[in-house]
């Protein structure tokens, strides 16, 4: 009897496995940290946020859209890897590669997100400049205006860094915002990472903000020094200022 449960048991995990392993290759091969499409893969690089799906072609009408929670403070970074060769602008431009991403983005945290921001980086702290060939789809209209569900306002900075700025508006604790946007490089088979700031990096405030409001910051930053900041935040509220 023992031996007959073992035996009907095991069957069950095997079967299990092959289901989850045709899931996988319908929706994209999933290993921990990492998930991959036909032709690109996306990886977490930092340890404060978790990949949880991914799906789509990188088209302007079937977009890649990417799931994600985040959970830890300090920045976001993704790594993504165009594989194929031939991948190509998926986007209508004249780049090599391009491609349309929209992220959804869950607030594990304890706080209340009231800014967001995305920057391209060909290597982690130092920003995608004008020579690189990466940008939000520079000197192309694709997928403009950038967008959010969240966000009113959306700043769209291509110089002297590639950061898009989601402004006026908020994400509560439990809740998801989406984020529209088109990424393009002017070289094949590019590897890159996308950065996430929640309120902005340099001068830190060691001070909870749920949300931050200028009047309530100590006098060391005036509310006038804090107009001045382009302002990014880690999840858990250590505030940053980049001027």
């Amino acid at each position: 009897m023992l031996v007959r449960f073992a035996k009907i048991t095991l069957i069950y995990l095997v079967l299990t496995v092959l289901t989850l392993a045709a899931g996988a290759s319908r929706h994209g091969a999933t290993a921990a940290g990492r998930i991959s499409l036909p032709g690109i893969s996306f990886s977490e690089v930092s340890n404060n946020f978790r990949l949880l799906g991914a799906s789509g072609t990188g088209t302007l009408e079937d977009p890649f859209v990417l799931v994600e929670e985040v959970f830890g403070e300090g920045e976001v970074v993704l790594a993504i890897n165009v594989e194929d060769a031939d991948f190509g602008s998926r986007v209508q431009s004249m780049h090599a590669v391009g491609f349309a991403l929209q992220k959804v983005v869950i607030n594990r945290t304890s706080l209340i997100w009231d800014y967001y921001a995305l920057e391209l980086e060909f290597e982690v702290g130092r920003g995608s400049d004008y020579y690189d060939g990466l940008s939000f789809g520079q000197m192309a209209t694709v997928n403009r205006p950038f967008r959010s569900d969240r966000f009113e306002q959306v700043e769209d900075v291509t110089e002297p860094r590639d950061v898009i700025r989601f402004s006026q508006g908020q994400v509560n604790p439990g809740d998801r915002a989406r984020f529209a946007v088109a990424i393009t490089h002017t070289g094949i088979q590019p590897s890159f990472f996308l950065v996430q700031h929640v309120r902005p990096p340099y001068a830190r405030l060691d001070i909870p903000i749920r949300p931050l409001r200028p009047q309530a910051l100590p006098g060391r930053l005036s509310a006038r020094n804090f107009a001045a900041c382009a302002i990014i935040m880690g999840p858990e509220g250590i505030a940053q200022c980049r001027r």
